[in-house]
């Protein structure tokens, strides 16, 4: 668990600390103050910045992930996940690299450095016998002096720690891109984004606790929204996309007191299926973090609260450090009245906000809010919108 958090040169965060995180964290500012940037970096860090990964977040902003065959690196052309960097331009200099950990810890850090890396084959040899192997001479930054007729290929080194994982082709592209095996273990991760999850998503990770104790919880969470819910099943269904061509789909039915059918849950309304996608998604997070981009979506303000209550419950219970972002004062209102009440759990809200300093060249800061200082909390100091 993160208990500080310090994000460098990531997008529209140039230098942001967090100075206290608590197991369940909660962040508030004005659109596009970097709210979703913030669970950007926290993926990106749980995932050891996994090739793959940063391609499935690029693609979600329509931004450059992938090289063409063929293609060269001049500087001029913007390429991939160049975006990434503050500016959306790379670094001119190896010193600055995205930097994302905690506070004053050198050894929990992931650094992503933009490098040239000059590759060259060269004969190595065992007693009588010689065998040829592709090796890595120097990194180059982009400041540096090199010959012309040096073949330098732009690369992301990646560190976690004192631990150097596999560098990162940034022209590579399909298979060629991904040989390395980086064998660092990565933090368990669950994303909750604004959007729905997909139901077939949703039916593997019930798959995944039927018939445990953590199907029970499930079932609790459901019974806030509507308190005649009895059970939950995901059945096979034939969905027809074009005349005569069938696609199998998985469908949440629900079994409701007083009905003596199944009913569809999606026809429950969109607070039965949110607060589904919650709990399913906080169990695939045990022992790492859970990412909830706009926590009120499809929740009405009165169930907030008991919702609250159940995630501190099982965060605490299951190690799981949980990030939310929200747009909605009753929100933090809810979150702070479970945050106060349960005090063997820490609750962190923070608020981020251009700062007015001149000093601080209008970069984005954090305030945190503790437990002691909710207890005061106003809406004046935490303006959302």
């Amino acid at each position: 668990m993160l208990d500080s958090l310090l994000i460098k040169n990531f997008r529209s965060l140039e230098h942001l600390e967090v100075p206290k995180l608590g197991r369940v964290n909660l962040m508030v500012g004005k659109n596009n103050c970097g709210k979703s940037t913030v669970l950007e970096a926290l993926r990106i860090y749980a995932g050891n910045a996994q090739r793959s990964l940063l391609e499935t977040i690029a693609r979600g902003h329509d931004e450059r992930h992938q090289a063409q065959e063929g293609e060269s690196f001049d500087g001029e052309a913007v390429a991939p996940f160049q975006d990434f960097f503050t500016g959306r331009r790379f670094p001119d200099t190896r010193q600055t690299a995205i930097e994302l950990g905690e506070l004053n810890n050198p050894s929990t850090l992931l650094t992503i450095k933009f490098s040239m890396l000059e590759e060259f084959e060269e004969i190595v040899s065992f007693g009588s016998n010689g065998a040829t192997k592709r090796l890595h001479r120097s990194l180059h930054g982009p400041e540096e002096e090199v010959e012309t007729e040096v073949d330098l290929q732009p690369v992301f080194e990646i560190h976690k720690g004192e631990r150097s994982l596999p560098p990162m082709k940034l022209l590579s592209s399909g298979l060629r891109g991904r040989v390395t095996v980086d064998n660092t273990p990565s933090v368990p991760c669950s994303v909750v984004p604004t959007e729905f999850i997909s139901m077939d998503e949703l039916a593997d990770a019930w798959d995944a606790i039927a018939l445990t104790d953590e199907e029970e919880v499930v079932k609790r969470a459901l019974r806030i929204v509507s308190s005649d819910f009895e059970s939950l099943v995901f059945v096979r269904a034939d969905r027809s996309t074009d005349p005569g061509r069938y696609r199998p789909v998985r469908t949440a039915m629900v079994k409701l007191t007083g009905v003596p059918r199944p009913v569809p849950l999606n026809s429950m309304g969109d607070g039965m299926l949110r607060v589904l996608q919650l709990a399913l998604k906080l169990f695939a997070a045990k022992g790492g973090f859970l990412l909830i981009d706009e926590f009120e979506n499809g929740l009405h303000y009165s169930v907030q609260e008991k919702v609250w209550a159940l995630l501190f419950e099982v965060a605490e219970r299951h190690n799981i450090q949980i990030f939310a972002t929200t747009h909605s004062w009753d929100c933090i209102e809810s979150f702070t009245k479970v945050a106060v009440e349960r005090t063997q759990t820490d609750g962190v809200l923070f608020r981020l906000g251009r700062s007015v300093r001149t000093s601080d060249q209008g970069r984005v800061i954090a305030t945190v809010f503790d437990e002691a200082a909710l207890q005061n909390i106003t809406q004046a100091d935490v303006e959302v919108r």
